[in-house]
């Protein structure tokens, strides 16, 4: 059985300060990706972040920035 789990994700990004954030899983393990939402405007921005250091686990783990990702949002149904 899964259950879910409260822990902390410290952010690493080259050039920015690392932040910390409370995330909820679950799944027993950290996941492997965080996708945080970034920006604003008119379309859906997302950070990717990929597990770096789980030693923490349960109760925090570390991430490190990947990519960006953004795309429009769904068109309404007519």
């Amino acid at each position: 059985m899964t259950r879910t789990t409260t822990f902390r994700a410290r952010l690493l990004r080259s050039g920015a300060e690392p932040q910390t954030v409370t995330v909820r899983s679950s799944s027993d393990a950290p996941p492997r990706t965080l996708r945080r939402a970034a920006g604003g405007g008119g379309t859906l921005n997302f950070d990717v972040y990929a597990l770096l250091d789980a030693d923490g686990w349960p109760r925090s783990a570390t991430y490190t920035f990947v990519e960006s990702l953004s795309r429009e949002p769904a068109a309404p149904d007519a």
